[in-house]
């Protein structure tokens, strides 16, 4: 018994020490503010709308009517709309019926309301929600529809609402729509002129076959003359061979000697071919031509060979062009946290015989996690059916050819598109939004989830081109988009030099710890005494009051628990103890009664002591704080703003913002960094 204790209280203390530990967990983590990424809805493209995805962790006892149900109340066509868009959204949800607790999940937003349908101003139709006991034979004859009108009305019914399959069965709750006299009329106004043209086709075929006979037969007789020549097959020595750089003073016939003439494609079977100068360094034959022009990068084809021959003495190599942006490419890949391979030699043998080989300084190579191997081709030298051949062979190589493109961004989308990645999106028109009441926009070049499960798991990756020097305030939303997990690569470009960098903005630890959280308390004095510190009115608290005087027949001793002064009025504070009577007698006296029970929400007193000291503020709706369009950035705020100019440059505050919520800690520190005070009330 002795010992079973021993083991009992041990397995107690290990037990408080783990949930300790987990409080202190709990305590230290900080759900992160949400993310909604704009996409456009799937089945409404056409029409240029636009949704929201948020993610959302399914809590006990919930299921999916009731969490899309919470977005508004949805009638059965907007449930389906939104399940369709559920099923879109989360693929890996195998049924939408069976969620579980603490499971996340995309949930679409509702959405908008549709705009005033044209043939309802018309007076062509008349919505009407189906109310218990409603039939389409009932309603119709409310409305004065005659049994012989009675078909052909039920018949507009089912081709007006997608809802209605049968007129015997409609949707309680559901807004159909139904047709009016007026609707019939319009609809034979339009039928009537399809009848008109009679006469018409007496005259058109006069005039077709004029011309047609003067034209066709010449076109018919040139072409098969001309088709032969063009289509017939290239004489074996125009077959396509491996690009090698000659020298200038090399004649013609020493060109034909030096370089093989192979056909390089996976059909014809290997040869025995003299192998080409220097094959066991193949990024040494690349020669430039003394003219100006591009040199054409080393890319070779060849049988391996027993034994390379010396080369003949040649004029010296010139170092070719540099690819542009091959310095951001590199900078990007390390970015992503994927390699880049443009030093040394690939070798990659082909299973007929032989091996195509490459130097990487002219064709580097970026590796990708997922497998993906993307061969770029800065200036689009390499052969097709060199390229055709690369990636029929090994299926994880891609050819990305740049040839053309002097655009960093174009290079870059290039990149990513053959990069396998789950999803690469424009990030300018469809920008990040992160948190609700204070948000922050961060348009980008590229928005980039690696996986399906990226958005949900919150590996969001932006890839965003800022000035080489960002602004305070965009460095403060770089650092902020940091804080809360989305992976910002920020870029600045040099078109000039065709080549750009990784900027810097600071580490987020660099700007000290976030500013305490302000909130206002629940109510009560507590909430009262917050107010007057926040808004910098001077308290006192257990002075003693002497109410009468000499001349008075009485002198009372009262000892309020808050005394303040503002406006030039005096205020006392009265938690609900003080009397009647003494409320009478201090009202004589000058004071007036402030009243702070406890039921009384922070909020509720807080707007009450603005009203007595005079502070002006405003209710503002998605109030732009800072940034703007041009500035790359914006960051918005829903709340009461308190706009005294007198107060703010007293508390040396550019805003002062009070909203309902809770602060994130990266959103006071932006906050901060923007020189804005926020309030949690």
């Amino acid at each position: 018994m002795h010992f079973h204790g021993r083991r009992v209280l041990k397995a107690a203390v290990l037990a408080a020490a783990v949930l300790f530990a987990a409080g202190v967990v709990l305590a230290e983590e900080e759900a992160r503010p949400k993310i909604f990424l704009e996409k456009k809805v799937f089945a409404d493209t056409s029409e240029g709308k636009k949704s929201f995805y948020e993610v959302h962790t399914v809590a006990q006892g919930e299921n999916l009517w009731k969490i899309l149900n919470g977005k508004g109340v949805l009638s059965p066509a907007e449930y389906v709309r939104m399940l369709r868009e559920f099923r879109r959204a989360n693929p890996a949800v195998t049924d939408p019926a069976k969620l579980k607790a603490g499971q996340k999940i995309l949930i679409p937003s509702a959405a908008p309301p549709p705009p005033q349908d044209t043939r309802i101003v018309e007076g062509k139709v008349a919505p009407h929600r189906v109310a218990k006991g409603d039939t389409l034979t009932r309603l119709l004859a409310a409305r004065g529809v005659s049994r012989r009108d009675l078909p052909k009305y039920l018949d507009v019914v089912k081709k007006l609402n997608e809802s209605v399959r049968d007129v015997n069965r409609i949707l309680l709750g559901s807004t159909i729509l139904l047709p009016t006299g007026n609707y019939f009329d319009k609809e034979i106004a339009k039928a009537a002129p399809a009848e008109l043209p009679k006469e018409i086709p007496k005259e058109a075929p006069k005039e077709v076959p004029k011309e047609a006979p003067k034209v066709l037969p010449e076109t018919v007789k040139e072409t098969p003359a001309e088709l032969p020549k063009k289509a017939a097959p290239p004489p074996k020595e125009a077959l396509p061979e491996p690009q090698v750089a000659l020298t200038k003073e090399a004649p013609p016939a020493a060109k034909a000697k030096e370089v093989p003439q192979v056909a390089l494609t996976k059909e014809v079977p290997p040869e025995p071919v003299k192998a080409v100068d220097a094959p066991a360094k193949p990024e040494a034959q690349l020669r430039v031509p003394l003219v100006p022009q591009a040199a054409a990068p080393a890319v070779e084809v060849r049988p391996r060979p027993a034994k390379p021959e010396m080369p003949a003495k040649e004029e010296p190599v010139l170092a070719p062009p540099k690819p542009p942006y091959r310095g951001m490419l590199a900078d990007l890949l390390a970015g992503l946290g994927e390699k880049w391979a443009d030093r040394g030699t690939l070798y990659l043998p082909v299973p007929s015989g032989g091996e195509v080989v490459l130097s990487l300084e002219d064709f580097p190579v970026a590796r990708f996690s997922n497998g993906t191997q993307v061969l770029i081709d800065s200036r689009g030298a390499l052969p097709a059916n060199i390229r055709a051949l690369i990636m029929e062979t090994w299926k994880n190589y891609r050819v990305v050819s740049m040839e053309g493109t002097r655009d960093a961004w174009e290079i870059v989308h290039r990149l990513l598109r053959a990069s396998g990645y789950h999803s690469v999106k424009e990030g300018i028109d469809r920008p990040l939004v992160i948190a609700e009441e204070v948000s922050v926009t961060l348009p980008a070049r590229w928005v980039v989830l690696r996986t399906s499960e990226s958005l949900l798991s919150g590996e969001v990756i932006l890839i965003k081109e800022v000035p080489e020097k960002p602004s305070g305030g965009l460095a403060a939303v770089l650092r902020y988009a940091d804080r809360v997990g989305i992976r910002v690569l920020p870029f600045a470009t040099d078109p000039g030099a065709l080549e750009g960098f990784l900027v810097g903005f600071g580490d987020p630890g660099e700007a000290g710890d976030p500013p305490p959280r302000l909130a206002a308390p629940a109510g009560g004095l507590p909430a009262l005494d917050f107010a007057l510190d926040f808004l910098g009115i001077p308290r006192k608290e257990g002075e003693r009051l002497k109410i009468g005087g000499k001349g008075d027949p009485f002198q009372l001793v009262v000892q309020p628990e808050r005394l303040f002064e503002t406006g030039g009025k005096r205020y006392i504070a009265d938690t609900g103890r003080m009397a009647p009577a003494l409320k009478a007698l201090l009202r004589d006296s000058g004071y007036r009664i402030f009243p702070v029970p406890k039921e009384d929400t922070g909020k509720g007193i807080f707007q009450r002591v603005l009203k007595e000291a005079g502070i002006s503020s405003e209710a503002r709706r998605d109030f732009l704080l800072a940034g703007g369009e041009k500035e790359g950035y914006s960051v918005r705020a829903t709340g009461t703003f308190l706009t005294s100019k007198e107060w703010r440059e007293r508390r040396n505050a550019r805003e002062a913002v009070l909203f309902g919520g809770k602060a994130h800690s990266a959103t006071r520190a932006l906050m901060r960094d923007l020189g804005v005070e926020i309030v949690e009330w």
